[in-house]
């Protein structure tokens, strides 16, 4: 039979509930016989990534597009330019490093950007040809058909 404090709560649970360590953060029990928490690994996270998902099979998964890349425009107007010169400050080369590798960044994305137009052109002249061309086989072969029509229908009459 379970003790009975004066009270009339339970004993034994009240002395549970004491034994028990309590996180101050969360307000809740911590359970002193668990494991200590381990360190999750990437793989444990792509586990129970997966793990989760599959629980949920018939949820769909939104997945979201790739962004492209863009390039910030340079700014208007460099007040402070620098360079990698004698006599600049230890922190000069640097920041000269950084607007170098963004600038050339944005050249490199804007050639990019020029190229990918340049062969969706090539690519759009060369379907419009042969597609020109396809019709002028077609056309052909049409003319071609119906003379051959007139001309068995114009054998029998004879």
């Amino acid at each position: 039979m379970a003790e009975i404090s004066h009270d009339g709560s339970d004993a034994a649970a009240d002395r549970d509930r004491s034994d028990a360590a309590v996180d101050k953060d969360r307000g809740k029990e911590i359970d002193k016989d668990a494991p200590p928490h381990k360190r999750s690994t990437l793989a444990d996270k792509q586990r129970s990534h997966i793990d989760h998902l599959m629980r949920n099979i018939d949820k769909p998964i939104h997945i979201s597009a790739a962004t492209k890349r863009t390039a910030k425009p340079p700014p208007e107007v460099v007040l402070n330019v620098r360079g990698s010169s004698a006599g600049a400050g230890s922190s000069d080369f640097s920041i000269y490093r950084t607007l170098r590798r963004k600038e050339n960044e944005r050249l490199k994305l804007i050639e990019e950007e020029a190229a990918e137009d340049e062969a969706r052109d090539a690519f759009a002249a060369e379907a419009a040809a042969l597609k020109r061309k396809d019709e002028e086989r077609t056309a052909k072969n049409r003319a071609k058909r119906q003379r051959r029509k007139g001309k068995d229908k114009a054998a029998p009459a004879q």
